[in-house]
């Protein structure tokens, strides 16, 4: 039986009929030669398809909301003696105003690392420590996200825990101030890094004023109080703005009895979900440079992009497999990389799950000496796949890789809560996830084609390099008009 189950996860992995539940027998295809004794055991096993369905809420996973609007996601999952929960709240930096950034993530950190108004930070870490729990809290972007992780016999305390540090934390002032002085210590070093440095520009001149193009200043953090931490938490997290995603060795009916103990009392907020500041659609090109004393060449060259909304994200991510994104299968890697030797990392990225429009992107590391030459090479292959159809390898081996790793994002009930969760969190199409394989599945070389054509801009790119150019193997004007970028030390004090 050990036996049958490798090969089946193989067919898995490598065999896409096999994978979704059509008949077959073991073994790889053979190629008309001669068979070893190991090739033919293996041809010879019989095994029932593998039948898999798209998860889906009703089905394997319960949803429900409770009277104060907080909604709520349960899967029992009785393997191991764990319980957890995952939270996802609707808040996030993208919404707060310039003359607060930073507000968001300290609210994140000191949300936990602060204590309740019933437990000091030293009384609930010992609290959690004494029942091997863990509880931990953040910002980012666009959502807010908080985690219990504790064992089933402990289900009740650990939710407890969980609200209140949730509904009343204290954001003692020593933890806001450890909070600060770690952001600070960030944006002093910023500028140590070339690869931080053109991650960070570029997504600032791609998105300029636009809360995804802002740059964290000392100065805004330094000005952060307590009372602000206070006002931003009391508006933005409600019950009616937050997802719980549970799963564990637990019953449903009691954790429900156990969450309405701890969450029901909460009132809602009558305030609407904040409003998106919206991408302007526009675009910046040129080179920017930024000199630094480096023996390599950091790159980054791209655009803004496609939100999640456009339905030709599916054959966006494929064309974008076969172009830069698909390691050592992809177009641009395997020329810069393997066939000419310039870059250890070279590749693409295409955001299609983005909320707003995000980026399009090729990046690179090479030798100063090389640089000219790498970019040349990277906007051929741009241009390359515009020109003309792929072929058929690579749009089945793109479309393959795509289908046979989707069954890998529901492989523990945590992952299959996340993913159903996320889609009403993102205000997506409940049967996405149950679509999104014949979507792939149908992508085709004109597709492909068209989409390259569509949505790569080789004459709209902003190239934003990091590096010696007094080194360079050419000059970076024949790209664009240069924009010298100069990165002053930051004011920390």
């Amino acid at each position: 039986m050990k036996k049958l189950a490798l090969i089946i996860v193989a067919g898995v992995l490598v065999g896409v009929p096999q994978a979704f539940g059509q008949h077959g027998r073991g073994g790889a295809p053979t190629t008309g030669g001669p068979q070893s004794e190991g090739g033919k055991l293996i041809a010879s096993f019989e095994y029932p398809p593998i039948e898999w369905q798209v998860p889906a809420v009703g089905r394997d996973v319960t949803r429900y909301e409770m009277g104060n609007g907080m909604v709520v996601y349960l899967k029992e999952d009785h393997t191991l003696p764990e319980f957890r929960i995952n939270a996802m709240i609707r808040c996030g930096s993208l919404y707060e105003p310039a003359e607060q950034a930073g507000l968001s993530q300290l609210v994140g950190t000191v949300m936990r690392s602060g204590g309740t108004e019933k437990l000091n930070p030293d009384s609930l870490n010992v609290a959690l420590e004494f029942i091997a729990a863990s509880i931990e809290t953040s910002i980012g972007s666009e959502s807010g996200s908080a985690s219990l992780y504790c064992l089933s016999k402990d289900i009740e305390t650990g939710i407890r825990l969980f609200a209140d540090v949730l509904r009343r934390p204290a954001f003692s002032q020593d933890k806001l101030d450890l909070a600060k002085e770690q952001i600070r210590k960030n944006i002093k070093g910023r500028n140590d890094q070339p690869g931080s440095i053109v991650a960070r520009e570029f997504d600032h001149v791609v998105y300029g004023n636009h809360p995804w193009g802002r740059i964290l200043e000392w100065e805004t953090v330094k000005q952060i109080t307590r009372d602000d931490l206070v006002a931003y938490h009391a508006k933005a997290l409600a019950p009616n703005q937050i997802l719980l995603g549970v799963t564990g060795d637990f019953n449903s009916g009691k954790v429900k009895k156990a969450l309405e103990k701890a969450f029901g009392d909460w009132k809602k907020s009558a305030q609407p979900a904040p409003a998106r500041p919206a991408v302007a659609a526009d675009f910046k090109p040129g080179v920017y440079f930024i000199e630094r004393d480096v023996n390599q060449t950091n790159i980054r060259f791209g655009h803004l992009g496609i939100d999640n909304k456009n339905e030709d994200r599916y054959a966006v991510s494929v064309m974008n497999f076969i172009l830069g994104g698909g390691s050592f299968n992809s177009r641009m890697t395997s020329k810069v990389r393997s066939d000419e030797g310039l870059a250890y990392s070279v590749g693409t990225r295409y955001e299609t799950g983005s909320n707003d429009l995000g980026t399009f992107y090729a990046f690179c590391q090479t030798k100063s000496s090389t640089t000219i030459k790498a970019l040349d090479l990277m906007k051929s292959e741009v241009d390359r796949i515009r020109q003309a159809p792929v072929s058929d390898d690579e749009l089945e081996m793109a479309k393959d890789s795509y289908i046979n790793r989707y069954v890998f994002q529901f492989t523990s009930a945590n992952q299959i809560v996340g993913q159903l969760m996320s889609l009403e969190f993102d205000d997506r199409p409940r049967d996405l996830l149950e679509v999104y394989i014949a979507k792939v599945r149908a992508v085709t070389k004109e597709d492909v084609h068209r989409v390259a054509q569509t949505y790569l801009h080789p004459d709209k790119v902003s190239y934003v390099v990091v590096g010696k150019k007094a080194e360079l193997d050419g000059d970076l004007a024949t790209l664009g008009q240069i924009t010298a970028i100069e990165l002053a030390d930051p004011v920390v004090d």
